[in-house]
Order: C-alpha cells, then structure tokens, then sequence
C-alpha cells in the first residue's frame, strides 16, 4: 500500500545562491555532518547539495505531515551503486509510523543542466 508520493524539482542556482548567502546556516539547519561531508567531497558540490535538498523536500510531501519534524529528521545516505536511500528519524519515523507499522521508503533524483528533481515513494503494510 503506498502511504504517500512526493516529487520537488528544483533550479540547482536557487541552493547556490542559499550556500553563498547563508553557508554554515544552510549546511547545519538542513544537511546532517555525514550529508554535509558527502557533498562538499564532490567535484559538482552544489548541485549534490541540490539533489538533497530535492530529495528531502519530496520526503516531506510524501510523509504529508510535519508535525515534530526537522530537516536532520530525514537523513540521504547513498547505496554501492550510488542510489539515494533516505533513512528516518525523530519527527519523520514517528509520523510515518502512525500510518503503517512497517515501511519503506523508494526515492530517486534526476539532474538535467539547471534543475534536479526528486521522487520518493512511501510504501506501508
């Protein structure tokens, strides 16, 4: 049973813009130390920072309830094979919990010169 879609595209300047005007603040309030570190190791940091913050947003829409959520609530870890994997916790385990025992979470984000988009699936049992 899916319990929630969520899809975000995303101008990959708009984060840019974020990391020149506001870096430590963006990075700390969004991003947790490991996604920080993942991102700034890559040669397009930026646009890795995009996808992210793409992929978060989309998990935000597909849990549909922020109710006790923080952005370090959802956390984007990476697979051998480089597939984004998002692992939740806090505010975000606790709302999806509420709707289904077990759960898991199906996500992938694209790239395409000046925008990323982002979709994640929620499935429950």
């Amino acid at each position: 049973m899916i319990i929630g879609i969520g899809i975000d595209i995303l101008a990959i300047s708009r984060v840019g813009r974020l990391l020149a005007k506001f870096p430590e603040r963006f990075r700390t309030k969004v991003f947790t130390k490991a996604e920080a570190l993942f991102c700034d190791a890559r040669v397009e940091s930026v646009s890795s920072y995009a996808k992210m913050f793409a992929l978060k947003e989309a998990t935000i829409k597909a849990i549909s309830c922020t109710k006790g959520m923080h952005w370090h609530d959802m956390e984007v870890t990476h697979d051998h094979n480089g597939r984004p994997l998002i692992n939740l916790h806090g505010g975000a385990l606790r709302n999806v919990l509420k709707r289904a025992a077990r759960f898991s979470v199906l996500a992938t984000v694209s790239d395409e010169k000046d925008h990323v988009s982002a979709c994640v699936i929620i499935e429950g049992e």
